[in-house]
């Protein structure tokens, strides 16, 4: 009876044998594309000596393009990531580029001054930044990777 219904039903036979998520393979893609994008931003904000807020647009649209063409249904789940992606490529980019204006001074790479760089002179060097621009381009980044994703 189960043989019937399956061979009689070619769409849901097709459907059962068809992989079972593509979460996996968001996940691989999202996080390829993080320092990809990030290496971007970084780039952007050392060109133009300031962190360069509107990339977090381009962050949010990047990752909403590879979750809809890995066909992740929408939903909660798909918002989440796109936030989550565009927040922390928002928050690694900013730091590499901080490291990347102090690093010079102490004679270090930018990824060497990441890695020794501290919360204080952090916050010290990136409230110079941080203004209402920079907060209006993470909130529209953010409002459309929600929308793009709902």
């Amino acid at each position: 009876m189960l043989r019937r219904l399956f061979t009689k039903h070619a769409s849901l036979n097709t459907r059962l044998t068809s992989p079972s998520s593509p979460w996996p393979w968001a996940v691989l893609a999202l996080g390829i594309a993080l320092p990809l994008l990030t290496a971007l931003w970084v780039a952007a904000g050392l060109l133009l000596s300031a962190p360069s807020p509107w990339m977090a647009v381009v962050a949010a649209a990047d990752a909403s393009l590879m979750l809809r063409l890995l066909r992740v249904p929408a939903g909660n789940a798909r918002v989440a990531a796109a936030l989550a992606f565009t927040l922390l490529c928002a928050a690694l980019s900013l730091w590499i580029i901080v490291a990347g204006i102090v690093g010079p001074a102490f004679g270090l790479l930018p990824w060497e001054s990441a890695l020794r760089l501290g919360p204080v002179l952090f916050g010290a060097i990136a409230s110079n930044w941080l203004d209402a621009a920079s907060g209006f381009w993470l909130i529209v980044a953010l409002g459309l990777a929600w929308w793009w994703n709902r």
